[in-house]
């Protein structure tokens, strides 16, 4: 199985944007790689919430809004899969989502964050998490995904070790200056995947729309045995092109 980790940069509240960016990224990749993954609301970019419910969920979208049913399309027409982070609308919650579509167009899976670090002390009731981790299947593999910090919390992580599978998608957005992860924390995050017990494919987005030393910068890794066994670094956009057998 080849899977492509697309540490690249999107546009923050531009989901027309990071839309054409995962799309174009599916035609440039279709008979290469079997699945693209992006990094955690990817698609809404990680600072596009206010905190403002009325707003917020004006700009949030659900499953079935049109901008994914683009990707559907993209996804058949290529034969490629995808998975990409975004703000989820279910009802009149709010959730930091994680959505799989399928090689055929059909959505996959849909993963919730069940850690509560993506949003602010002030953030409402209507701002929600998932009810736990779950596997699903591509292909031969068995898949599970955690977003973030998901991974740093030893209740939920015992809880991921746990499940059956053959592959563990870790969606980030980290605010590491380049230096920092590169020379540091990297190795840490390889220890905390160990704890999965199975590879583990870690993927971070690009932020170019804040001036400020500690904003995302990319870096993806694939993480096994407590090991970085391959890696593009932080500090500009890249592709890791991983191959699983």
């Amino acid at each position: 199985m080849k899977i492509n980790l697309m540490s690249l940069a999107f546009k923050t509240k531009d989901l027309e944007h990071n839309k054409n960016i995962i799309i174009k990224s599916m035609r440039e990749y279709a008979q290469k790689a079997d699945l693209l993954v992006f990094g955690e609301s990817f698609l809404h970019g990680f600072e596009a919430l206010s905190w403002d419910y009325e707003k917020d969920k004006a700009i949030a979208i659900d499953i079935n809004d049109d901008i994914i049913n683009e990707i559907k399309i993209a996804a058949k027409e290529n034969s490629i899969a995808v998975s990409f982070g975004m703000i989820e609308k279910s009802d009149d919650a709010l959730y930091s989502s994680m959505i799989t579509i399928g090689k055929t167009g059909e959505i996959m899976d849909v993963f919730r964050r069940v850690s509560d670090g993506w949003k602010e002390p002030i953030a409402g009731h209507q701002y929600k998490e998932g009810d736990g981790f779950h596997a699903f299947d591509f292909d031969d593999k068995k898949i599970l995904v955690g977003i973030c910090g998901d991974f740093w919390h030893d209740e939920l992580i015992q809880k991921a070790a746990d499940i059956e599978k053959d592959l563990v998608l870790w969606p980030v957005y980290t605010d590491f200056e380049p230096r920092v992860w590169n020379e540091e924390e990297k190795f840490e995050y390889a220890v905390q995947a160990e704890k999965l017990k199975s590879p583990v494919l870690y993927v971070n987005s690009v932020c170019y729309d804040f001036d400020e030393p500690y904003i995302s910068k990319g870096g993806a890794c694939y993480f096994d045995g407590g090991k970085i066994i391959k890696e593009v670094p932080s500090g500009a956009e890249a592709v890791l092109k991983i191959e699983i057998n």
